[in-house]
């Protein structure tokens, strides 16, 4: 009987060790950089030998890493080579998703496993840029749009939250002491703050200085490190919630008014995997 680590581990260590980063490869993976951590860490605990280097510039493999590197991505290759092999065989469909990076992370990666036995026999590529190769998307918008069909799936739902250790404090004196944690797009600060300050009848200048991130998941990440505040959509944090590393600071929430749609083009209306992925979809978003 062959002894062998965690195949999820060693998957997970190839793509750190490509990347030298366990956010990028958090990324590439569609999981959080928490769970890359823990893999890494467990992988290194049944190993006995330590893999990475970590410090503030980020990591680096050891001796030891390198020598693991070459055996697993020479291992991989082979996989990789023999199962697309047989996918070309076997009458393999391929289904291109395109959505944002952060949806992607926070939302879909805890379901994946769910969506694969949604589609069986199907092989499911995530792309977080858009391109008309996607056989369907998630777009973050306001509208719909007017070719193919567009149907919204979600629409956000702002709070103010903050790390579990600040459970408790008066959220005047929160909004006072911390900094408020932005969430930019194309460099200008999104309204989150300014919308939830208005709501909750707090002045605005609590939100005008603070720390600025270039996506939701890095403020949700340093909201939960307790670097700050954040006003977040709370369709994104529900493993957090539920796991009590965020907490809500806060009963006032703004809805909309964007949104999550599911778009598909109208070349790929009538396909049953794009079809059985819009099901799965609405059967995993709670009715509003």
């Amino acid at each position: 009987m062959r002894q062998l680590p965690s195949l999820v581990g060693l998957r997970f260590f190839e793509e750190s060790a490509r990347q030298l980063s366990f956010n990028r490869a958090a990324r590439a993976l569609y999981v959080t950089q928490g769970a890359v951590s823990r893999q890494i860490r467990q992988l290194e605990q049944s190993l006995g030998v330590k893999l990475f280097e970590r410090n503030q510039r980020g990591v680096r493999l050891t001796p030891a890493g390198v020598v693991l590197n070459a055996s697993v991505a020479e291992a991989f290759d082979a996989i990789e080579r023999g199962t697309r092999a047989l996918a070309g065989t076997s009458g393999r469909k391929r289904l291109i998703m395109c959505l944002p990076p952060t949806f992607a992370t926070q939302w879909l990666s805890p379901r994946l496993n769910l969506l694969a036995v949604q589609l069986p026999g199907v092989e499911l590529s995530l792309r977080t840029q858009p391109s008309d190769a996607c056989h369907c998307a998630i777009r973050f918008g306001r509208n719909p749009l007017t070719e193919g069909h567009s149907e919204l799936l979600m629409t956000e739902r702002h709070a103010l939250v903050g790390s579990a250790s600040l459970a408790g404090e008066h959220v005047d004196m929160l909004l006072e002491r911390l900094p408020a944690l932005h969430v930019l797009h194309d460099d200008i600060r999104l309204e989150l703050w300014p919308n939830w300050l208005a709501a909750a009848h707090s002045p605005q200048r609590l939100a005008e200085n603070g720390i600025e991130f270039s996506n939701l998941e890095q403020a949700i990440q340093a909201a939960k490190r307790g670097v700050g505040l954040a006003v977040v959509d709370l369709n994104m944090i529900v493993d957090e919630l539920a796991e009590g590393v965020l907490v809500k600071m806060s009963d006032v929430e703004v809805s909309g008014p964007f949104g999550y749609w599911l778009d598909v083009p109208a070349r790929n209306m009538d396909s049953p995997h794009v079809n059985a992925v819009a099901a799965w979809l609405l059967s995993q978003i709670p009715k509003e």
